[in-house]
């Protein structure tokens, strides 16, 4: 057990060791395959502070202008004729900045191409959009690389000789005309994480050599009129600071998405319904929702979320500071410390405990990651020190059944054959207790011992020998087991029996006597058996009592049994051997006799004083309930009365009557005694106790 325990705990932190390792390499090197459903797990943050109600608020001076369905079943569908455009353009003239999540990459009709630019110049807030491409039909021509140079960073330094930062090769752009008449143009690409969804937004790209903003930093660049500072280095953009935001170490920032998003109708816009005064001095994004456009992007907030959304959060993240910021550091504590809780949790015994606060350290670690981003806008990466511990505690849990397991084939072992398999199974519940060492336990203890069987070996083989021994054994050791006794262990054709150990047994005073008694039957069915077939009978002393003793493995680690040592089983070795000294088959203490709870037939013996003890001890003869046991028991204890009285010659006559009429062999013990005490009279301070000189 102690070999089996020392592995398991030495498996138990290796597992744990390996757990750790595996987590802590997964955080840092997110492969697709594992990050794809981290991602969608983490995304529930959002479903969850939206119901909450705890969203936060955006930029309040910002809207969206949308081609919405209203606006293309009133103004056609999309893309509308650019003198369309124009007019809507002219009435959000008031507005500080104007982005547009829109490219006119084609021309139309010359006028309307030139009507367009007219107004966009006249306006001097917009600006325009364009897209980057990895493939496309066309090149970027050198006139629309003249246009981009104007829109690109200028101020940024290079931490190392490569720039970690995407680069494309293709450009979708706006056309001449129109290009040369924006306040400036930046990119609207956005790019999807592993599993499709988008989440973060870049803060710069590279095309042709030069480094290009996104709308949303384009943006606040004019409306701040605050240049940006940025610091590139092989792994992207080191630092990042517009206005009082400053992100550091990477080249994307995470969407912190909006309930609250305001839209507008272009139609509203173009009619003069929304007048252009409400647009004074706000910022204001274009785009497309109309669902048939297909510029819908799936976000955490939703499968279908408008692309220009993605600008408007964006902006409002970097005006506000609502900027998710990542904990790398707690994230690791946390992937560590649960482990290390729930490696620790493991060593409880009670499973359902185990499970409870196993799942309390992983609830409690969401709440964690839930409060900082609720309070703080903090994102912690939740699956990585939840889905794996949770896999580790079903881990450590089948480590537990297979120990379960193997301490159940222990305690088989230990105690198969010598109690019933109710109460095997009763240990199997509590294995615990098979540990080297003993506890103290009040016990009945039983030793009984076959009365005749060195006389019938002598007649015997070895062989034959040890057939009889087992026809006589084998049946009285199953009377024990019934009774959810313990068989502690076999000495030659002695048997010692425990009850109340190793688990609890009610009564268990009752189930030793009870016990004893049925052993007599038993006996007897073996006797018949031996008269057919000649062979010798034999006779059984039962001696019983009950105290408390130590029980327990005891022995060396190597070897050990479960026994129980004590004063109180010594007493009952010493009872078996009085009932040689009595005549009887059973004699009991009083210290049994004091517990017990069936109404059995129970006579007093005697007082005695065992030898090797000190104190003396009343004795008793449970007996059968039938036949003249009663007047056998009336009759006798009227007559040890005489005797206690020191009236010997009365009590003689009494035994001696007894004896005589029913056969009590017992009562002839005290004829001799009561003769015995008429030649040499106990002293006048005798309290009736008989001492023995024997064993």
């Amino acid at each position: 057990m102690e070999r089996l325990k020392s592995f398991l705990l030495g498996y138990r932190f290796i597992v744990f060791l390996l757990f750790t390792v595996l987590c802590l390499s997964m955080y840092q090197f997110k492969p697709s395959f594992v990050d794809r459903f981290a991602l969608g797990l983490e995304d529930s943050k959002f479903g969850v502070r939206s119901a909450l109600g705890m969203s936060p608020k955006p930029y309040e001076d910002m809207v969206i202008v949308t081609v919405d369905e209203v606006s293309v079943n009133l103004l056609g569908r999309w893309p509308w004729r650019r003198d369309i455009i124009a007019d809507t353009f002219a009435n959000l003239s008031e507005a500080q900045i104007v982005a547009l999540d829109i490219v006119f990459s084609e021309e139309s009709e010359a006028l309307r191409d030139e009507y367009l630019a007219e107004q966009i110049y006249d306006m001097d807030n917009v600006i325009l959009g364009f897209f980057l491409r990895d493939n496309a039909t066309q090149k970027t021509t050198e006139q629309a690389l003249y246009y981009l140079e104007d829109c690109a960073y200028m101020n940024f330094e290079l931490a190392d000789e490569t720039v970690g930062v995407k680069e494309f090769p293709n450009a979708e752009v706006n056309i001449p005309i129109i290009a040369d008449s924006g306040l400036t143009c930046a990119f609207f690409n956005t790019e999807a994480d592993t599993d499709g969804v988008y989440r973060r937004y870049p803060l710069s790209y590279i095309h042709k050599g030069m480094l290009f903003p996104p709308i949303a930093v384009q943006t606040l660049r004019y409306y701040l009129n605050q240049d940006s500072e940025m610091v590139l280095d092989s792994e992207g953009v080191d630092y990042f600071k517009l206005g009082d935001t400053v992100i550091e170490d990477q080249s994307y920032f995470k969407l912190n998405f909006y309930d609250d998003v305001t839209y507008i109708s272009a139609y509203d816009v173009y009619s003069g319904k929304v007048k252009p005064e409400f647009f004074q001095d706000k910022i204001v994004v274009v785009g497309v929702t109309e669902v048939g456009v297909y510029d819908m992007r799936p976000t955490p907030q939703s499968p279908i979320t408008p692309g220009v959304s993605l600008h408007y959060a964006a902006i409002s993240n970097l005006l506000k500071d609502h900027i998710i910021r990542t904990a790398p550091l707690l994230d690791m504590a946390l992937i560590v410390g649960v482990l290390l809780l729930i490696f620790l949790v493991s060593f409880y015994k009670k499973q359902y405990m185990r499970w409870l606060l196993d799942f309390f350290i992983i609830v409690m670690a969401g709440f964690v990651s839930y409060s900082l981003f609720f309070s703080e806008f903090i994102w912690l990466r939740e699956f990585y020190f939840t889905i794996p511990p949770i896999l580790f505690m079903v881990t450590l849990e089948g480590f537990a059944f297979f120990k379960s397991e193997m301490e159940a084939l222990e305690v088989k072992k230990a105690f198969g054959s010598y109690v019933s398999p109710e109460l095997v199974e009763e240990i199997l519940s509590n294995p615990e207790g098979l540990e080297l060492g003993g506890q103290e336990r009040e016990i009945s203890v039983l030793f009984s011992d076959i009365r005749g069987f060195t006389t019938l070996s002598e007649s015997l083989t070895p062989t034959a020998l040890v057939s009889m021994l087992n026809r006589l054994l084998d049946p009285m050791t199953n009377v024990i087991l019934n009774n959810r006794g313990m068989l502690d262990k076999y000495i030659g054709d002695a048997m010692m029996a425990l009850f109340n150990t190793p688990v609890d047994v009610e009564d268990h005073p009752d189930k030793a006597v009870l016990s004893a008694l049925e052993l007599i039957r038993c006996l007897k069915g073996i006797n018949a058996e031996f008269e057919k077939e000649g062979i010798p009978v034999v006779d059984v002393g039962v001696g019983i009592n009950t105290g408390t003793v130590v029980v327990g493995n005891m022995g060396s680690r190597v070897r050990f049994e479960y026994t129980a040592i004590g004063d109180s089983v010594n007493l009952a070795s010493r009872l078996e051997g009085l009932c040689k000294q009595y005549k009887t088959r059973i004699v009991i203490s009083e210290f049994t006799m004091a517990k017990l709870s069936h109404p059995f037939l129970i006579r007093r013996l005697d007082r005695v004083l065992v030898k090797g003890k000190v104190k003396p001890v009343e004795i008793f003869e449970p007996m059968e309930d039938e036949g003249n046991n009663r007047e056998i028991k009336e009759r006798f204890e009227k007559a040890l009365e005489l005797y206690y009285s020191k009236d010997f010659n009365s009590a003689l006559k009494k035994f001696r009557s007894l004896g005589d009429d029913l056969g009590d062999r017992t009562s002839q013990v005290f004829v001799e005694r009561c003769r015995l005490f008429m030649e040499e009279p106990p002293p006048e301070d005798w309290d009736g106790v008989f001492t023995l000189k024997t064993k």
